[in-house]
């Protein structure tokens, strides 16, 4: 008994001082230096396409990129039921199902073409539908906020009873208050400012601790009502209701919910009727304000929402870097896992295209894995977990024969 307890002091110990190697809390590291996930806009006709429709197409093309390249992840493909092969019952249903000469399907990321997977949404293709799948009032205004430096905005999912929302909502007031008097910012974080003072001295491992943008660093966070039957946010309640399995039930239907949202616009599982309590909100603050793990983001909890935003040039051209993680939510054997070997992301890549590449020539193409580099934190971490298990099997082996 005495041993196990040991080796997992070992373990805690060990990556107590892996993580110390990055300040930067996970709300900034997750804006600056994560890509979003994209999602998948699937375009079925049955044919060749009218001009108008041809035009719809051309609109939607236009319409995802702006002055500086691509303004939202979102990849899309035209799929032709006349050529289509390998799925054509799938796709003849979901297209037959929307009585329309074109429909569109919208998916998660990664998700189009696996042949168990359902639309998130489907409609018409309409230019009023492709202008709600690219933006929205709600999701316009969650970008500017998190771009004047919130830490997160929770997204208030009502339950459509008024007075009871109206109760809650001035209760979450009261935890944004509370949360700003008692969550502070890691120390050891750079200001990217500090960089131009020539008798700034950095140690080993800084790196990982700059800023790499100017948004004011904060601890903030404030509130977007979104409502069950606003028109305008049905992709959005789209999305927000099929992160997890069971919202879209029928017990679920009047529950109030509360998905904090951070970074690009990556979404937490949300709180929901009695779970949203001032404990768990200051919990999910808290995770979000601590110093981030540095490693993979699809490890991590959460799901990236659809988001139309020059995020690169709000963020003065700041580079997107090797991936990291955020510390686990639970305990010794999430913090175990997360140090097994972990797949990249499989669009790391994807800034890297040609701006000028068609959303359907990238969705078609092989999506390739690269291996993060290597950083000084990663070397010592190895080296400090390396050689504190040898002594550790050391003792514990002494102990045993005495």
């Amino acid at each position: 008994m005495n041993a196990c307890k040991t080796t997992v002091c070992l373990i805690l110990l060990v990556a107590a001082v892996i993580t110390e190697a990055c300040q930067v809390p996970v709300f900034r590291y997750a804006l600056e230096r994560w890509q979003p996930d994209h999602y998948q806009l699937v375009i079925v006709h049955d044919g060749n396409l009218t001009d108008e429709e041809q035009a719809n197409l051309t609109y939607l093309e236009e319409n995802r990129v702006g002055p500086n390249g691509p303004m939202i992840n979102l990849h899309f493909e035209a799929l032709d039921l006349s050529k289509e092969e390998k799925q054509f019952a799938r796709w003849k249903k979901l297209h037959s199902d929307q009585n329309s000469s074109v429909s569109i399907h919208l998916f998660f990321p990664f998700e189009a073409f696996e042949i168990d997977t359902e639309p998130i949404w489907n409609g018409s293709f309409t230019r009023n539908h492709i202008d709600q799948i690219l933006d929205s009032p709600i999701r316009r205004e969650l970008v500017k906020r998190i771009l004047s430096g919130d830490s997160a905005v929770w997204l208030f999912l009502e339950s459509g009873n008024s007075k009871e929302d109206e109760v809650l909502f001035e209760t979450l007031q009261k935890y944004v208050k509370i949360a700003k008097e008692e969550i502070s910012v890691p120390k050891g974080v750079i200001q990217k400012s500090a960089l131009d003072d020539p008798s700034l001295l950095l140690s080993p491992g800084d790196e990982e601790n700059i800023l790499e943008s100017s948004v004011p660093l904060k601890i903030a966070f404030s509130i977007l009502r979104l409502s069950r039957k606003d028109p305008q946010e049905a992709i959005l309640r789209s999305m927000l209701l099929r992160l997890e399995d069971d919202l879209l039930d029928k017990e679920m239907e009047d529950k109030p919910m509360l998905f904090p949202a951070f970074g690009k616009g990556r979404v937490l599982p949300p709180l929901i009727g009695a779970g949203i309590s001032e404990e768990n909100a200051l919990a999910d603050c808290g995770y979000l304000c601590g110093a981030c793990s540095c490693q993979v983001k699809n490890q991590n909890p959460g799901m990236d929402i659809l988001v139309k935003a020059d995020w690169w040039t709000a963020l003065e051209g700041s580079s997107v870097i090797a991936e990291k993680e955020l510390p686990p939510l639970t305990g010794v054997e999430d913090l175990i896992a997360a140090n097994e070997p972990a797949k990249d992301d499989a669009e790391a890549n994807s800034t890297n295209l040609d701006a000028n590449t068609s959303s359907s020539e990238i969705l078609k193409q092989k999506t390739t894995k690269d291996e993060p580099p290597v950083s000084n934190g990663l070397i010592i971490g190895v080296v400090l977990i390396s050689s504190t298990l040898l002594v550790g099997t050391f003792v514990l082996n002494k102990n045993r024969d005495q």
